[in-house]
């Protein structure tokens, strides 16, 4: 199955979800179907976009020679700031604004914040 074939197939689920199950429903049953179907529009989202995460991820690994293999990329920056073993510069806070931007995108693209984000990091 190609990755436009998985797409297609998660919209329609989500489609059916959002267009005929949900409005059978109320309450908790209601709430948990529109997650649901939320759910499925990140992972179609992950699909399209999460090369591009993981592409940042791997030049922030080489530009700062952080091991692929040590865990997440974010994980091993977060550690090293805190225990002081590097220190904060623009490259960081570059590579923090753009994954922060592909993260929101994948995972919430309706959220106002990241509007006025890309309007003030996106160059």
């Amino acid at each position: 199955m190609s990755g436009t074939e998985s797409a297609e197939l998660l919209a329609a689920v989500r489609q059916f979800l959002r267009e005929e199950v949900l409005p059978e429903l109320d309450g908790f049953k209601a709430y948990t179907t529109r997650v649901a179907a939320n759910a499925l529009g990140i992972v179609a989202r992950e699909m399209e976009m999460g090369a591009d995460l993981a592409e940042l991820d791997k030049q922030i690994a080489s530009a700062l020679n952080l091991d692929a293999q040590a865990g997440p990329v974010m994980r091993q920056i977060a550690l090293a700031l805190r225990d002081g073993t590097m220190d904060e510069d623009q490259r960081i806070l570059e590579y923090l604004k753009q994954r922060t931007l592909h993260a929101c995108a994948i995972d919430n693209p309706k959220y106002s914040g990241l509007h006025q984000a890309r309007s003030r990091w996106v160059r």
